[in-house]
C-alpha cells in the first residue's frame, strides 16, 4: 500500500474482511499461548494475509536478485585489486563494496526464511554469513592476516566474523598498522604482528579480501537458488503457509516471520546502532563513536537510510513509493488503519530526521551535531514503540525471542 497519495475509505469488503479477522484473533486471546488460526473467508474474499506473503516473497526474492550481480561485480573487482594493485583498482573495489553493501542493507531487514536463524522457521543463517554485525571481532580478522587462516580450505565454514562484509569493510578501507588485538594475543605476545611489513600486510589484506568477497558471492547466489521456483522454491513456501506446509503450518505463522524480520529496526538499529553509539547504553561517554555500525567505510548513515527502506518495502509495499501488498493493508483488514497511519507517520518522520543530518556519516554527526543523531534515535524509537505495542497487539504477533520484557 502507498502513502503518497491521500488513502481512500476502505472499500466495504474490507469492513467484512475485518470482522473475520479480528474474530479469529480473539480466538487466542484466552489462551496463555496464542495458537495460530486461519480465519474463514468470506464467498469471493481474497485473503489479504496471504496476499501480503506473496507479495514479501516477491520483494525477498527481487532484492536478492538485485544483491547477486553487485557480489559478483565486488568478487571480480576485489580480485582485480589482488592482482593489479594499483590505486585504480582500490578505488573500483571500494565502489563496489558500496554498492554490494547498499543493496545488503535493504535485505537486512528481510531475514526470513533461508537467509534467518537456523532456529527460525525455514532458516539456514545465510544473512550471518554474508554480514554479521553486530558480531564482529578486528582481531580475529588481524590474526587471520598473520596466519594466513583465509587460504586455508575450510575458511568458508571459520568465524562467521571473519568473514563477509564485516572483514571486507576492514580489509579494504583501513589503512592503519595498528592492531585491535590485545596483549594477549599470539600475534601481539610473539610480535608476529609487528614483524609484518606494509608491503606484507597491504598484499595479505588484498588476498584475504578476494576470498572474502568470493564466499559472498557463493552467499549470494546461494540466497537466490534457495528462493527461485527452479530451486528451493521458499517463494512458494512462503506464499502457501497454512495446512500440510512443513515450515509455515498457518498462516500466523508466517506472519510472525515476517515481523520477526522487521523487528531489525529495534534490536539492530534503535539499539546497536543508535544507541550504543549516543552513550544511551554500553557506553560509559557522553558519545561512543567506536560502537558505530561501520567504522572503517564511513557509511553508518547510510546504512540507515538503505535499512528503513527494506522495513518500509514489508510494512507498506514493496513497489514503487512502496505501493502494493504490506503490513498496512492487513492493519486495515483488522479495522486498524489508525495504527497503520501512525507507523506510516514515524516512518516518514525517521526519513526526514536522517535527510537532516548534514554530515556525510554519523561519526562526524555525532561531532558536529549530535542533537540530530538523537532525533533520529528518537524517530526510530518512535517507530518501534508502535511496532511493539498496536502493531503486534492488533495483529496477535509474538514479539522475537528476548524482547519480551524490552521496554525502552
Amino acid at each position: 500500500m502507498s502513502h503518497s497519495r491521500t488513502r481512500p475509505d476502505a472499500p466495504s469488503r474490507w469492513g467484512v474482511r475485518a470482522l473475520a479477522f479480528t474474530a479469529a484473533l480473539c480466538v487466542s486471546c484466552s489462551d496463555s499461548k496464542p495458537k495460530p488460526v486461519e480465519p474463514p473467508l468470506p464467498p469471493g474474499e481474497t485473503d489479504v494475509r496471504a496476499e501480503l506473503l506473496s507479495a514479501t516473497g516477491a520483494c525477498i526474492l527481487g532484492t536478492a536478485r538485485d544483491f547477486l550481480p553487485k557480489a559478483t561485480a565486488l568478487q571480480a573487482a576485489t580480485a582485480a585489486l589482488r592482482d593489479t594493485p594499483d590505486a585504480a583498482a582500490v578505488t573500483a573495489a571500494r565502489a563496489a563494496f558500496h554498492e554490494a553493501m547498499d543493496v545488503w542493507q535493504v535485505m537486512e531487514a528481510m531475514q526470513v526464511g533461508p537467509a534467518a536463524m537456523r532456529s527460525s522457521p525455514g532458516g539456514a543463517e545465510i544473512r550471518d554469513n554474508i554480514y554479521s554485525f553486530p558480531l564482529t571481532n578486528r582481531c580475529s580478522v588481524e590474526e587471520q592476516l598473520v596466519s594466513k587462516g583465509y587460504e586455508s580450505p575450510g575458511f568458508s565454514s571459520s568465524l562467521v566474523t571473519r568473514r563477509g562484509f564485516v572483514a571486507l569493510e576492514y580489509l579494504l578501507f583501513h589503512e592503519g598498522a595498528d592492531t585491535a588485538c590485545g596483549p594477549n594475543s599470539a600475534i601481539v605476545a610473539q610480535g608476529t604482528w609487528a614483524a609484518l611489513t606494509a608491503e606484507d600486510r597491504a598484499a595479505r589484506k588484498r588476498a584475504y579480501a578476494a576470498v572474502v568477497a568470493a564466499d559472498v558471492g557463493t552467499r549470494a547466489q546461494a540466497l537466490v537458488d534457495a528462493w527461485v521456483p527452479e530451486g528451493g522454491n521458499f517463494q512458494k513456501t512462503l506464499a502457501t503457509a497454512g495446512p500440510g506446509n512443513a515450515v509455515f503450518p498457518s498462516t500466523q505463522v508466517a506472519l510472525n516471520s515476517l515481523s520477526d524480520a522487521i523487528y531489525y529496526v529495534e534490536r539492530e538499529v534503535k539499539d546497536q546502532k543508535l544507541a550504543r553509539p549516543l552513550g544511551l547504553r554500553d557506553c560509559s561517554s557522553a558519545t561512543c563513536p567506536e560502537l558505530l555500525e561501520s567504522q572503517f567505510a564511513g557509511r553508518s548513515k547510510q546504512n540507515l537510510i538503505q535499512n528503513l527502506k527494506g522495513f518500509r518495502r514489508i510494512v507498506e509495499g514493496c513497489g514503487a513509493d512502496y505501493s502494493g501488498p504490506g503490513f498496512d493493508d492487513v492493519l486495515v483488514a483488522a479495522g486498524a488503519e489508525a495504527v497503520a497511519t501512525r507507523m506510516h507517520e514515524q516512518m516518514v518522520e525517521a526519513e526526514a530526521a536522517l535527510a537532516a543530518v548534514e554530515e556525510a556519516d554519523l561519526r562526524q554527526a555525532l561531532v558536529d551535531d549530535r542533537a540530530s543523531v538523537q532525533r533520529l534515535y528518537d524517530d526510530f524509537k518512535g517507530i518501534t514503540d508502535v511496532l511493539k505495542t498496536d502493531f503486534i497487539t492488533t495483529l496477535d504477533l509474538e514479539p522475537p525471542a528476548g524482547l519480551e520484557g524490552d521496554n525502552d
